[in-house]
C-alpha cells in the first residue's frame, strides 16, 4: 500500500523534518484532561457538600470541547485513509491488478524525476534551518520532494476515482454555536453560511488567511457572512491586544474593516503606528486616541477570548463554518470545500423544511 508518510522523513532525521514542517496557526498552551464517557452525577463530596458532574464539566467546558474536536479530527483522518484504501482496492479489482500495481501505474510512474534545480530551490528556501551543506542533503531533499509530488498525484487520482465510486460520509464534526450578535461582520444577515473567525492582528497565519477570506466573500457573495472575533494571544503577541482595541475604536467611526485591513497589512503595531493608521484612514483622530488610551474595549476583548475558549479555541486563526471548526492557515481549496459542504447542507435542510 502506498504510504503517505514515507521513510524519507525518518531516514533524514530531524534536520529535514524541522526544515519542512509548516506551522499553520499561532498557538497557546492549554491543558487537556482525559474524560470518561460516563461520569456519576455527583463526582465528589467535601464535608458533605457535593460537587456535581455538571459543575465539573462546566469548569472544563473549553478543554472538553477541544478534546471533542481533536477526537473528531483523529477519526476523520483515519476515515479518509480507509476510504482511500477502499477506493483503490475497488479500482484495482476493476482493472484486474493488485493495489500495489495500480499505485505503481497511476502514481509512482506518473511522477517525474526531481531535478537538481528543484532541490537547489528547496535548499535555498530552507538552508537556515537545514544548516548542512547541500551535497550532504541532496538525496534526502530529492526523496522528500518526490514524496510530495506522489502525494499530490495520489490525491488527484482519488478525486478522479470518487466520480466512479461515490462516497457518503456520515461522520460529522462537532457543531459549536458561537454568539455573534453585535460583532463586526461582512455579508448579509440572511446568508445560509456563516463563518465565525477568531483572529489575532499580530498572528502571521491570520494575516496569511486574509486573501483567502476576501476571495471567498467575493465568490460567494450573498451566500456567506463573515463575523470577526478578537482572540489576541497576549503571551506571544504583545502588540495584539492594543491592536484589537484600536480596531474596535475604529468601529465606533464605522471604519472597522478598513482599519482591520490596515492592521493586517502593517509592519508594526506600536501605539504610535495605530494612531497613524487612524489618521491615514481619515478617522477623527482625537476621538480615536481618547478611545484607545482609555482601554474602553479591553473588557469586550476579554469576553471574546472567553467565548473562544468556551468554544474550544486554542489557536489563531480558528474558524467555525456554520458551527463546524477549522483551525490554521488552510489552503483556499480546503476552505472552499467546507463552505460548499455547509452550503449544500443548509440548502438540503431548507428543502426538507
Amino acid at each position: 500500500m502506498f504510504q503517505r508518510v514515507s521513510a524519507t522523513r525518518a531516514q533524514w532525521g530531524s534536520v529535514l523534518f524541522l526544515a519542512t514542517v509548516t506551522l499553520t496557526g499561532c498557538l497557546i498552551s492549554i491543558p487537556t484532561a482525559a474524560v470518561a464517557d460516563e461520569i456519576p452525577s455527583v463526582v465528589a463530596t467535601v464535608q458533605g457538600q457535593s460537587i456535581s458532574a455538571e459543575e465539573l464539566t462546566s469548569a472544563l467546558h473549553g478543554e472538553l470541547m477541544r478534546l471533542e474536536i481533536q477526537r473528531y479530527q483523529v477519526l476523520k483522518e483515519k476515515l479518509d485513509e480507509l476510504i482511500a484504501e477502499r477506493i483503490l482496492s475497488l479500482e484495482a479489482a476493476q482493472r484486474g491488478v493488485s493495489v500495489l500495481q495500480l499505485i505503481q501505474d497511476e502514481i509512482v510512474s506518473k511522477v517525474p524525476a526531481v531535478t537538481l534545480e528543484q532541490v537547489k530551490a528547496f535548499y535555498e528556501a530552507n538552508k537556515n534551518r537545514i544548516q548542512q551543506p547541500l551535497e550532504k542533503v541532496t538525496e534526502q531533499i530529492a526523496a522528500y520532494l518526490r514524496q510530495q509530488e506522489q502525494e499530490q498525484r495520489r490525491q488527484a487520482l482519488l478525486k478522479e476515482l470518487r466520480t466512479h465510486y461515490p462516497v457518503t460520509v456520515a461522520l460529522r464534526a462537532p457543531k459549536i454555536e458561537v454568539a455573534s450578535d453585535g460583532k463586526p461582520s461582512l455579508g448579509t444577515d440572511d446568508a445560509p453560511v456563516t463563518i465565525v473567525e477568531f483572529s489575532d492582528f499580530q498572528c502571521p497565519f491570520c494575516r496569511q488567511m486574509q486573501p483567502t477570506l476576501k476571495r471567498l466573500m467575493a465568490e460567494y457573495e450573498g451566500k456567506v457572512k463573515l463575523v470577526f472575533h478578537d482572540f489576541p494571544l497576549r503571551n506571544i503577541h504583545p502588540q495584539a491586544q492594543k491592536a484589537a482595541e484600536a480596531a474596535q475604536c475604529a468601529a465606533e467611526q464605522k471604519k472597522f474593516w478598513p482599519y482591520h485591513d490596515k492592521l493586517f497589512a502593517a509592519a508594526s503595531l506600536q501605539i504610535d503606528d495605530l494612531k497613524k493608521y487612524a489618521q491615514e484612514l481619515e478617522l477623527h483622530v482625537e476621538q480615536f486616541t481618547a478611545c484607545l488610551d482609555s482601554n474602553k474595549y479591553a473588557g469586550g476583548i476579554d469576553a471574546d477570548m472567553q467565548a473562544g475558549q468556551n468554544a474550544g479555541v486554542n489557536a489563531t486563526p480558528t474558524f467555525f463554518i456554520n458551527g463546524y471548526p477549522l483551525s490554521g492557515a488552510v489552503a483556499y481549496e480546503r476552505f472552499k470545500e467546507l463552505v460548499d459542504a455547509a452550503l449544500e447542507q443548509a440548502q438540503s435542510a431548507q428543502r426538507t423544511n
